[in-house]
């Protein structure tokens, strides 16, 4: 198998630290770590050639990780390695957050490559935390946050305006996706997700399901689906036979829950 490289690019206006690890032996993984601390920003790219992630957190004050693993295991000698990646951030006093997950290779047997996740979240004045792992290898990508953050992926409190949106892309037609904008609170949970040639968003990895949705204030969410022939969602069950939907909520001085918003796109 090919040598693989990590590259990664950074601005950094605030504390970071960067680890390569296990260069010299193929069969040894490497890894990335970067650490951030204060005010500024913090923005870069890993490539392992199988898979590459793109993060980006900004504010007042932010507190953080990101890490990449490449197992350079190349499982079942199919060409692809296992990699592994995580991020998380927490801001004070307004500020962005976005990861973003490519899987670039894959066993077309199983798949062909294209998926890709994402988080995002911005606020003007308010405090914010994302946050997410993701592996890829030969077969899939997953994120299975269970055993390491269940709760609270993106979060929002005191802000007079922000944007959320979390979404999963098989990158053959089939995506799922929630957005959500307003003044006030709100609290993301997406504890598990799947993309391979169909994407699961809210649910998979062999767990149970942990996909809610609560926000104060003021503000509107919209649930997408799209599947190339099917798209389901636990916010209307019982219902069949379509290949995408759209469904938008609003809420006015008030409390918007939504228990269950796991959806499957096929």
């Amino acid at each position: 198998m090919k040598k693989k490289l990590i590259g990664i690019i950074m601005t950094l206006v605030v504390l970071a630290g960067l680890l390569f690890s296990g260069v010299a032996f193929a069969d040894d993984p490497t890894t990335v770590d970067v650490d951030w601390s204060g005010a500024g920003t913090v923005v870069g790219n890993v490539d392992t050639g199988d898979a590459n992630a793109n993060f980006y957190s900004g504010g007042n004050t932010h507190v953080g990780q990101f890490t990449a693993t490449d197992s350079n295991n190349n499982p079942y000698s199919y060409g692809v390695d296992s990699c592994a990646f995580t991020f998380e951030t927490n801001i004070t006093g307004g500020g962005e957050a976005e990861f973003i997950v490519n899987r670039t290779d894959s066993k077309t047997s199983y798949c062909l490559p294209g998926q890709q996740t994402g988080a995002y979240v911005i606020t003007d004045d308010g405090d914010a935390t994302l946050q997410n792992r993701v592996s890829t290898n030969y077969a899939s990508m997953k994120d299975c946050n269970y055993g390491w953050n269940a709760n609270d992926h993106i979060t929002v409190d005191n802000a007079t305006n922000y944007i959320l949106d979390r979404w999963v892309d098989s990158g053959n037609g089939n995506f799922a996706g929630l957005s959500a904008f307003g003044s006030g609170d709100a609290d993301l949970d997406c504890m598990s997700s799947e993309a391979g040639s169909g994407v699961r968003l809210g649910w998979g990895c062999g767990c149970f399901t942990n996909a809610d949705f609560t926000a104060t204030g003021t503000g509107a969410m919209q649930l997408q689906g799209t599947g190339n022939s099917s798209a389901t969602t636990a916010m209307a069950l019982g219902m069949t036979g379509a290949s995408s939907f759209n469904f938008i909520a609003n809420w006015t001085n008030g409390t918007f829950t939504v228990p269950d918003y796991s959806t499957t796109a096929k």
